[in-house]
């Protein structure tokens, strides 16, 4: 029997749902193993051995979560006579720096090894930031739009659920087929953003208002950023709208 394909999946640093049986991190391990591949723990233990970690993976997911710190960006926005941190507040942004410092040079190695990644929500901002990309760094105060992309408030912290417009003639489009899939969740306040910095593929918007829903990288074995949770346990429907998604991740992973 064919071993099945190790995949590492990142964590948030922020308290015991991010532990490997938390309820964080464990809807995007199951949806791994659902889909055939074995899921690996990863956590800020990997900076530094970047390369030995992922020596022995086929491939790498990253997870969702907090803000990129502006200081961590390769390219960061600029600003000028203001520090990062009045922009972050002003923003809204809630940073994790520690947990950049580890997943930017995890990603940097990645792409070194062209293993196969997946990034999903934050991950897919991760992707975009570093490939020297930028975000919007609050949607609802730099785009006019009137469609909700952030979860509701608590108690209940549902999703909020928005069309889809998967593009042709891209990676997606032939994992997803396009005219199947007009719905996702949005649980983000920020997005990437389409600038001169901007150096992947769009894959996927939001056909309301134009905001990128889905990212890639042409010429890399399978490099796919989302913005929605196709993982999250309290969706269901779109949880098994999207296990194709998963299914061509842990594929490529084990090609």
């Amino acid at each position: 029997m064919k071993a099945r394909p190790k995949i590492g999946i990142t964590s948030g640093l922020t308290g015991p749902h991010w532990l490997p049986e938390g309820s964080s991190w464990r809807p995007y391990a199951a949806a791994v193993e659902a889909a055939g591949g074995e899921a690996i723990y990863l956590n800020p233990k990997t900076r530094g051995r970047e390369a030995h970690v992922l020596g022995s993976l086929h491939g790498v997911l990253f997870s969702g979560g907090n803000d990129i710190h502006l200081a961590q960006y390769p390219n960061p926005p600029e600003f000028p006579g203001e520090e990062p941190e009045v922009v972050m507040a002003r923003h809204r942004m809630r940073p994790e720096p520690q947990r950049d410092e580890y997943e930017l040079p995890l990603l940097q190695e990645a792409l070194h090894q062209d293993l196969p990644l997946l990034g999903i929500c934050r991950g897919c901002q991760v992707l975009n930031v570093g490939l020297g990309g930028r975000l919007i760094l609050d949607i609802p105060q730099e785009i006019d739009t009137r469609l909700r992309h952030t979860s509701h408030p608590s108690p209940d912290g549902d999703s909020s659920h928005h069309s889809l417009e998967v593009l042709p003639d891209t990676l997606l489009a032939g994992v997803l087929h396009p005219e199947i899939f007009r719905a996702c969740n949005s649980r983000h306040h920020q997005a990437v953003r389409l600038d001169e910095s901007f150096t992947a593929r769009v894959s996927a918007v939001s056909p309301e208002d134009g905001v990128v829903e889905a990212i890639e990288v042409p010429g890399r074995r399978w490099v796919v950023g989302v913005q929605w949770h196709p993982e999250h346990g309290g969706d269901h429907h779109v949880r098994e709208l999207y296990a194709p998604l998963f299914r061509a991740f842990i594929h490529a992973a084990g090609s």
